[in-house]
């Protein structure tokens, strides 16, 4: 297993992939992530993708390769409605690149 450098509130910034695509219009740089969660087993992270709303949009877009529409089905034991959902997906360490550290944070403490 390699040394993970990229931790649980780190800033990223997607560098391969579909997600690297993703450029914010204002400033013409990569979107800046922040990681919710690193599986270290699998060497995948959870991102926190910002969604810049434009005028005349009603609803989000998921972005391709960091997030994707999933249907679900009506669930009649918890009530949960059924219809899209936008469901985060796990993006391999090796396409992030670490821009800001985050806070340090203790062992076994979320």
């Amino acid at each position: 297993m390699a040394k993970i450098s990229i931790c649980k509130g780190d800033k990223v910034v997607v560098v391969r992939g579909e997600g690297c695509n993703a450029v914010d219009e204002t400033t013409k740089q990569p979107v800046v992530c922040t990681v919710l969660k690193v599986d270290r087993d699998k060497g995948r992270a959870l991102l926190e993708m910002p969604h810049p709303r434009r005028k005349g949009d009603e609803r989000q877009k998921p972005l391709r390769g960091v997030e994707q529409w999933k249907t679900a089905r009506y669930n009649q034991k918890t009530g949960e409605a059924g219809g899209l959902k936008v469901v985060k997906r796990p993006v391999h360490l090796s396409n992030l690149m670490l821009v800001e550290k985050g806070p340090p944070q203790e062992f076994g403490r979320e």
